[in-house]
């Protein structure tokens, strides 16, 4: 599975790792899955850190760069193709650019954002698991499949 992680999931995995559910951790660890960071998601971060709202313990391109090695991550460049998916919802500018990226790649969204479900895009949706035992969030497609009893199993 292609696994495209978002920057609040990135940054819980390596400085609070306790917030990501069973799920989301299974999923990032699965060595037979790719895992992507978009280039946005990266924007993102840089433009947190230069305003001020997020602090980083070292440069945030030596952040990243060490990062992404320890995940086995590669950088999910921005194309037009994938622009030109995003549509006119009343999201964040980066949640929309990662939604058009995974819809344009067919990969799997990361994410702690719920806003973000039912996007036509397959999601894994970050839960704690103390309020959602043996319950993973999945997106419309999944839930259209546990509706009508076939497995979720690919």
């Amino acid at each position: 599975m292609k696994i495209l992680i978002d920057a609040q999931c990135f940054l819980w995995w390596f400085a609070e790792p306790d917030r990501l559910s069973a799920a989301t951790i299974a999923a990032i660890s699965d060595e037979t899955n790719s895992l992507w960071f978009s280039v946005a998601s990266a924007c993102e971060l840089t433009m947190k850190v230069s305003l001020g709202t997020l602090s980083l313990p070292e440069p945030v391109d030596s952040y990243l760069a060490s990062r992404m090695k320890k995940l086995r991550a590669q950088f999910l460049d921005i194309r037009a193709d994938q622009v030109l998916k995003i549509s006119t919802l009343p999201l964040d500018r980066f949640d929309l650019i990662l939604l058009a990226q995974a819809r344009v790649e067919g990969m799997t969204l990361v994410t702690a954002n719920p806003e973000l479900a039912d996007r036509d895009v397959e999601i894994l949706l970050n839960e704690s698991d103390e309020r959602n035992t043996n319950k993973i969030s999945v997106s419309q497609r999944a839930r259209a499949e546990l509706a009508t009893g076939k497995s979720l199993n690919r």
